[in-house]
């Protein structure tokens, strides 16, 4: 999908303060309006490449450069020329607003005004093609992104910038006279990876700072910017000691590559913070098979909340429910009796249900449409798009009973056996959280029944932030395998072949486009080969903690013997895997798999133990409960 301006526009911003450098001014053709810094700028012959390095050693803390307000080019600057007054009359719906009245002003200036334009001398410097963008390169350059989701992006960055500017001749046919489509297009790609996000006098808006856009990226930031108010000038300052003749960066931003490719026209080539984590993202499409034989009842539960009416109990009402539950709680201040407002929540969810269907003029029921296909971003990280996609797998790999734990809304006899006071009861349902207390133990465990889950309400197939039995997590972790196997055929080379390709410079030359797309391409390999060999290392813990509920069973072997353990237990296991991370060896799995093994799994381990001796113990001190009914 398009990514929208306020993604790319440079996020690196910092304080005012700081001292003044006292490096030359600066010079270009024409009037520079008092532009200042202590740097100088290079630019190689051969490329595009262009660096701002150090005159003379700057300390930390010094203002190195110093751009006038004057020398700005601000949205309301686009805003106000004919073709920006004829834009906002129409109330167009542009994929990037704020950047179409910057790429405005710069097509209109250039044309109208020329060499008489104050930033005449601005334009000049701009780069005259632009084919490192992805945008511009050619099929055989695209070739190297196969099997990469960022040619869908690319795509459809030309198809928006396209809509948009034959949706702007419509309304202004003057822009075709000044701009044709790839000028246009020249145009969205040099405000896209040169603007930045700034407030001037309280107000938030898109600039184009010229000289202070030619700062190449590097993380961790060396230094910051920002519109200083007192000096009614952008402002870079050091946060660290920068040597003479030293290259001055900028940082762009905490990206992944792909955004620093589409919209900068590069790719990092370790693209790690300090801390290890590396922002590289693949984005993940996950449906309800067509050919499930639990279709309909999946479906149901898998689009629940997608259109604001129905989300929460059974399909629909969370909104009702949440509003009667807060007057529940100011009720009960005022001595209110809590247990009917709350039935009078249940009663609203209810009708909230009955109102996802709209009545159609024969007085039957129009469903509201939604897709079973959900996309997820992943990275290497157990952040919450990570929880967000086992959630999911989790919905998916949900056989009948399950399903209709997760599905359901908690018994009404439930409310009045907690006690007088249910609004905390509804309040924690509300945040799909378990209620302890409620109900009996649930049956099944390990053996495939609905484990804890049966106690818990979730909104939405997002919610299901822990495991619901260890039949069930099986499952999602074999899914998991299998949608990751699925991706990565459809790259044409694998990943150790493109780190083998990336050592040879001669064939992938340094900043060369077709660098930057074995890069991209690399990097979503190492995004899914991760989450492989999470569900991998799962799964082999999984089985030991089979083979050790199935001993607190008591279950036997093929030979009718009691089944005993032969090889290390789950404590014994995990103890290696923390032993492997913090020593760095080479069998060593991610800090997030070993966590999720040790925890999450060890969590339910102990969980499915404890509802085995709470039946056991159920069983001992009433061996035949159906006696009691005869």
């Amino acid at each position: 999908a398009e990514e929208m301006d306020s993604g790319e526009e440079k996020k690196e911003a910092g304080g005012g303060g700081g001292d003044d450098g006292d490096g030359a001014a600066l010079s270009t053709s024409g009037s520079n309006g008092g532009l200042s810094s202590s740097c100088s700028n290079a630019q190689s012959e051969e490329s595009e490449m262009r660096g701002v390095h150090c005159k003379t050693s700057l300390a930390p803390n010094t203002v190195c450069v110093a751009v006038p307000r004057k020398c700005l080019i601000t949205v309301e600057m686009g805003q106000q020329t004919p073709i920006g007054q004829a834009i906002l009359l129409s109330d167009l719906d542009l994929d990037a607003p704020k950047h179409i009245f910057l790429m405005i002003y710069l097509l209109w200036d250039r044309k109208v005004n020329g060499h008489q334009s104050f930033f005449a001398p601005y334009y000049d410097i701009l780069p005259q093609t632009l084919s490192n963008m992805p945008i511009f390169w050619s099929s055989e350059e695209l070739a190297g992104l196969k099997g990469s989701y960022l040619l869908a992006q690319i795509a459809d960055r030309n198809e928006a910038i396209a809509d948009d500017y034959h949706s702007i001749c419509e309304v202004a046919p003057e822009l075709a006279d000044i701009a044709t489509l790839d000028e246009f297009k020249w145009a969205r790609m040099c405000v896209c990876s040169r603007n930045f996000g700034l407030q001037i006098d309280g107000h938030r808006t898109s600039a184009l700072v010229p000289y202070a856009d030619m700062l190449n990226h590097y993380r961790p930031r060396e230094t910051k910017w920002t519109f200083d108010d007192d000096r009614q000038a952008f402002t870079i300052t050091t946060l660290q000691s920068i040597l003479a003749g030293a290259q001055v960066y900028d940082s762009y931003g905490q990206k992944c590559n792909h955004r620093f490719l589409l919209n900068y026209g590069f790719a990092v080539e370790d693209n790690r913070e300090v801390d290890g984590f590396c922002p590289n993202e693949v984005p993940l499409e996950i449906c309800v098979p067509p050919d499930d034989p639990l279709y309909d009842a999946r479906m149901a539960f898998w689009t629940r909340g997608e259109d604001g009416m129905h989300a929460g109990t059974a399909g629909g009402g969370v909104s009702a429910l949440a509003a009667a539950v807060a007057a529940a709680s100011a009720g009960r201040d005022r001595g209110q009796d809590p247990t009917a407002m709350v039935e009078s929540a249940l009663k609203a969810a209810a009708a909230a249900r009955e109102r996802n269907h709209h009545l159609s003029p024969g007085g039957g029921s129009i469903p509201v449409q939604t897709s079973s296909v959900k996309r997820v971003r992943v990275c290497v990280s157990n952040n919450e798009n990570t929880r967000t996609l086992f959630s999911m797998l989790r919905v998916l790999a949900c056989n009948e009973i399950e399903l209709r734990a997760i599905s359901s809304t908690p018994p009404a006899q439930h409310h009045s056996s907690i006690g007088g006071d249910c609004s905390n009861y509804v309040s924690r349902a509300l945040l799909g959280l378990a209620n302890a207390g409620v109900g009996e133990p649930a049956s099944g465990g390990a053996s495939g029944g609905s484990g804890s889950s049966s106690s818990t309400f979730y909104r939405t197939c997002r919610d299901i932030r822990h495991p619901l039995n260890v039949r069930n997590e099986k499952a999602a972790m074999m899914l998991l395998i299998e949608i990751m196997s699925k991706a990565l055929k459809t790259y044409p080379t694998s990943l150790a072949q493109d780190i083998l390709d990336l050592v040879n410079e001669s064939a992938y030359p340094r900043f060369s486009n077709k660098r930057h797309a074995k890069i991209q391409v690399r990097g979503e390999k190492e995004v899914l080969h991760h989450f492989a060999q999470w569900a991998k290392a799962a799964l082999d813990v999984l089985e030991v903690i089979e083979l050790e509920l199935a001993i607190e069973r008591g279950d036997v072997g093929a030979d009718g013997a009691p089944l005993r353990r032969d090889e290390p237990g789950f404590d014994y296991l995990i103890r290696v895997m923390e032993d492997e991370e913090s020593s760095g060896g080479d069998n060593a799995l991610h800090h997030t798999i070993v966590r999720y093994c040790a925890d999450v799994l060890g969590s339910l381990r102990r969980e499915e133990i404890k509802i085995m001796r709470r039946i056991k113990l159920i069983s001992a001190r009433d061996p035949d409960p159906h006696e009691h009914n005869n």
